[in-house]
């Protein structure tokens, strides 16, 4: 049986807006800019060169962040990755 070596990594601020994207691919989110597209992927070429499956606690959702992962100040959540 192959070892895997998959390992969580937690941001408590991820945007909001970029949920979407990070999850299904930015081409299946229509209505994204420009420069968001180009935050999501620096962020995940980044974070997960390998790819990673998320997590999203709902409840977690905080209206207002001034500091959020990438991106201007908006409402985030706390994202659990499980890189690949």
């Amino acid at each position: 049986m192959a070892e895997t070596k998959s390992k969580l990594k937690v941001w408590d601020n991820i945007p909001s807006w970029a949920i979407y994207a990070l999850e299904y691919g930015i081409e299946e989110d229509p209505i994204l800019e420009a420069d968001e597209e180009e935050m999501i992927i620096k962020f995940l070429e980044e974070n997960f060169p390998s790819g990673c499956i998320m997590t999203v606690d709902w409840e977690s959702r905080r209206e207002f962040n001034p500091f959020p992962a990438f991106g201007k100040p908006c409402a985030t959540y706390k994202v659990t990755f499980n890189t690949l």
